[in-house]
């Protein structure tokens, strides 16, 4: 990560690409052993268990982060996971699989993640100094592409040996992430707002409002709305619309993912990663091709313009999210990346059911343009933005 990249950074990333690969092939098997119990409709109340409590907390997620030490929430739940999947791996053993305790562990699982979400993502800013948070984000995202990439083969090799052990295998998993967040030694740990405070919730809200980044959160997460899933799940179906090979799609989201990757892996080296007017150019790229991919008409059109949009795409991510943990004091920052996180998975559900209506009504390309609108709509809320040195704000930690 380059000679003057701060160890606890390089740990922090290591340990988060751990435990996202470790939620990726966890979804994959406990979905797989409800269709095995349920049914396609097991597999449906599984989706269901484990999101909705985890959309219902994520603020109170995040607030919890902020007023705790965000390290520590992050060892306690991924010790959590960890036992939440030892105790399904022994009832897996002893029950086999049934749909009433994989819903259970379901329901813990997401309130578990409710809280870790916000508190690893308030750790970025007390590990580097403010230079480094985009190359750290550009690194993170890496290992998010990766984890995204092998987390599905590696659950479709845990299921071949077992249930029981892979839910044990992914318990060890967790415990390894455990093991690296514990070497971190954060600069700032125990930052918290007004812990003696009984009104914190309210009080915490009411600095979120104060503070200038109100446009920066909004624009980046419309900017990140569309590949929540959404323009995934369009791209299925116009390989099928135009009875193209199975294949290609997955094809063409490969090479979506290496063009994210390499570009975050790029950026993640540089010691300068651009400002506003980088971001206002790739988000521009991204909305025309989002616009060039609703009407490709052959297959190869179809890969180049998949693999651009993961350049563009993850290079607004990398910046953006870069530039919200240098404009969020650390005291508000799991409060802030919990409402980020809900104004993107939380809406990606709504917006999936946006693809199947768009696309029965008006058909796919006009899909593609009513994302190149929402992604319009981020850079022109993301061109108010100041990027580089977070600005005062009215907000400080206390």
């Amino acid at each position: 990560m380059g000679a003057a990249f701060p160890r606890d950074g390089a740990i922090w990333v290591l340990a988060y690409t751990l435990a996202v690969l470790g939620d990726v092939a966890y979804y994959l098997v406990l979905t797989w052993a409800a269709a095995e119990a349920g049914g396609a409709s097991g597999s449906a109340a599984i989706l269901a268990a484990g999101s909705i409590p985890r959309l219902l907390l994520l603020l109170a997620g995040g607030m919890l982060a902020d007023r705790v030490d965000p390290r520590r929430i992050a060892i306690w739940t991924d010790t959590a996971r960890a036992a939440t999947l030892i105790a399904a791996a022994l009832l897996t053993f002893s029950l086999g699989s049934q749909l009433w305790w994989l819903i259970v562990v379901a329901v813990i699982f997401g309130m578990i993640d409710a809280c870790f979400l916000p508190a690893v993502g308030a750790m970025p800013a007390r590990l580097v100094p403010p230079e480094a948070l985009a190359r750290l984000q550009g690194w993170r995202i890496t290992g998010l592409r990766i984890a995204n990439a092998v987390g599905p083969v590696a659950g479709g090799v845990l299921l071949g040996v077992g249930g029981e052990i892979a839910f044990g295998a992914l318990a060890v998993l967790f415990a390894v992430s455990v093991l690296l967040l514990r070497r971190i030694r954060p600069r700032s740990a125990g930052v918290a707002v007004r812990n003696s405070d009984p009104q914190i919730g309210a009080a915490g809200w009411r600095d979120i409002q104060r503070l200038r980044i109100v446009p920066l959160v909004i624009g980046t997460a419309l900017s990140e709305l569309p590949f929540a899933g959404p323009v995934a799940a369009a791209i299925v179906l116009m390989v099928n619309d135009r009875e193209w090979p199975a294949g290609i799609a997955g094809v063409i989201l490969a090479g979506f993912s290496v063009g994210a990757l390499v570009t975050s892996l790029a950026m993640s080296t540089m010691r300068r990663t651009g400002g506003r007017a980088v971001v206002l150019v790739s988000v521009a790229a991204t909305a025309g091709l989002l616009l060039f991919f609703g009407g490709a008409a052959d297959v190869g059109t179809a890969i180049l313009s998949g693999a651009g949009l993961g350049v563009t795409s993850g290079t607004t991510m990398v910046l953006c999210q870069g530039q919200v943990q240098r404009s969020t004091p650390p005291a508000l920052l799991g409060r802030v990346t919990a409402v980020l996180t809900l104004l993107t998975f939380g809406l990606s559900p709504l917006a999936y059911a946006g693809v199947g209506l768009v696309a029965d009504t008006a058909g796919l390309p006009m899909f593609f343009a009513a994302t190149s609108a929402v992604v319009v709509a981020a850079g022109v809320v993301l061109a108010t933005v100041r990027f580089g040195s977070p600005e005062p704000t009215a907000a400080a930690d206390r």
